[in-house]
């Protein structure tokens, strides 16, 4: 009885992973006697919602269950009809099923609660079917195997339960129980997702094709910035092609494919991993006011890249394999652990590189500089602000009952992530766009020509805006070159002349 009221605590995060409409047995141990285990989660649109022909239907497949008990073979146990497995609705599981009383005896049979002796009971009004409260069972038999299809007929969140009100559980089931949308196999709360990667894909076509114009009629002008901002877009269009066809696939037979799955996964951390670091480049001024990074920052980014792809991806596998491997709890909190503190790190590192940049820029007098990193700040801010919101509404919406919110739960898992992540996007391409002029923006070593590019003629030089760039990041090394030498306005040295010593040199 614990076990079960252990698995009702865990049912509502089971319900958010759960992403597959077919559930295998594979010589799986029975319920122990008196009990009952919530096996697995499905999503379903009936006929009318889907507004598709066909219904949504359950079948229950080639399900045969085995003695494991060498002094109990299966000819002795043909009448044992302890053991059932029912599919019937979340929302209406603790009305139909208490657990103080859920298997029949002979005063339930005599008081019209069951029909047959150690079954599980399934509270309803009287004279109604198992049918008619949503409910689809199948009797286990010993040594017959037995096929059985019914029809769904509402929506919602549906559970598979394996009972045994029977005394004996030394046994194992085999075979299969799946459940097709009027849609196909894909569950429901998937569903969606078809249309919605097939709209970011084409969006991202957009994207790409105005970017990639941009480039070739500004080539002269072009920063690497412009190039990694391609890259992003080329990724987040490849997630969306190969997520889109992943789906398809999985909806026409029900068997999701490993590889489509894996190349989908890693793409999209892929895109997580790329935008990150080219927010963290753009932050520490890479090709603006540094021509490159130092070598132990560069080592640091590649080591921090490298980790984030492979914890993220352990990460995406872990929560989508949850519900078909039994998984220690903590061994699924290891995987989210780490992934959730470099994203903090990062975030720090961002903003605070940000910082640093910003206060330079504005110390040297790199107006037109300040002007894009300041936006990018409040940019990076709403983006922030906007994650934490749907974060907390995620928090708040999985508190709930499951079965409430199923069909919505794809805004803050899916659609809120990529939107923050687009937005990111186009601000960072309409910010830094190629154009007339965007070569000024580049980190340049020779000194001469003004932050607007207005400076020409014999007196451009003075008062650079490159030239106190270079001051700045020579700051540090404040040695005897020519110009620190210069700035002290020290007496030419003069040799020869009318004067019979040498001067200046004091």
């Amino acid at each position: 009885m614990a076990a079960m009221w252990k698995n009702a605590l865990l049912l509502c995060a089971t319900a958010i992973l759960a992403r597959a409409q077919i559930y295998n047995f594979e010589a799986s141990t029975v319920a122990e006697s008196k009990s009952l285990i919530m096996s697995y989660v499905f999503f379903v649109y009936s006929k009318e919602e889907a507004g598709l022909p066909g219904n949504a239907t359950i079948m229950f497949k080639n399900l045969t269950v085995t003695s494991s008990a060498s002094d109990r073979h299966d000819s002795t146990l043909k009448d044992y009809e302890g053991v059932q497995l029912s599919v019937m609705r979340y929302e209406d599981f603790w009305a139909q099923v208490k657990p103080e009383r859920m298997c029949s005896t002979a005063e339930d049979i005599s008081g019209g609660l069951a029909k047959k002796l150690d079954h599980l009971i399934i509270n309803r009004p009287t004279g109604s079917s198992f049918d008619d409260v949503h409910v689809y069972r199948h009797q286990m038999n010993f040594g017959a195997s037995a096929n059985q299809e019914k029809t769904i007929t509402k929506s919602g969140v549906y559970i598979l339960v394996m009972s045994n009100c029977g005394n004996f559980d030394r046994a194992t089931i085999s075979g299969s129980v799946v459940v097709k949308n009027p849609h196909g196999y894909l569950p429901a709360n998937e569903f969606v997702k078809i249309k919605f990667f097939m709209g970011l894909g084409g969006f991202y076509l957009l994207l790409f094709a105005v970017w990639l114009a941009l480039i070739l009629v500004w080539k002269d002008e072009l920063l690497d910035f412009h190039k990694c901002i391609l890259a992003v877009i080329v990724i987040g269009l490849l997630e969306c092609i190969f997520c889109y066809v992943f789906l398809l696939d999985w909806n026409s037979d029900g068997m999701r494919k490993q590889l489509l799955f894996g190349i989908a996964v890693l793409l999209s951390v892929v895109r997580t991993t790329t935008s990150y670091v080219m927010v963290l480049l753009a932050c520490l001024g890479w090709g603006v006011t540094r021509a490159e990074l130092d070598s132990g920052t560069s080592c640091r980014i590649i080591l921090l890249s490298f980790s984030y792809i492979v914890l993220n991806f352990i990460r995406e596998i872990v929560i989508s394999f949850r519900h078909t491997h039994s998984l220690p709890m903590y061994f699924v909190m290891l995987c989210l652990f780490p992934v959730s503190l470099m994203n903090g790190g990062i975030f720090y590192w961002v903003f605070s590189a940000l910082s640093s940049l910003i206060e330079n820029l504005s110390s040297s007098g790199q107006s037109e500089k300040l002007a894009k990193f300041q936006k990018l700040w409040w940019i990076l801010v709403f983006a922030i602000i906007f994650a934490v919101v749907t974060l907390l509404v995620q928090v708040f919406l999985f508190s709930k009952n499951a079965a409430h919110y199923w069909r919505e739960q794809w805004l803050v898992t899916d659609l809120a992530p990529h939107a923050v992540f687009v937005f990111v996007l186009v601000a960072m391409m309409v910010l830094w766009k190629p154009a007339e002029g965007s070569s000024r923006l580049a980190y340049m070593q020779q000194i001469g020509g003004d932050e607007e590019g207005a400076a020409e003629g014999p007196g451009a030089a003075d008062g650079s805006a490159w030239a106190d760039e270079v001051v700045i990041e020579d700051e540090d090394n404040k040695d005897d070159s020519f110009w620190a030498g210069s700035k002290n306005q020290a007496p030419p040295a003069v040799i020869g002349g009318k004067a019979d010593e040498p001067r200046g040199l004091d």
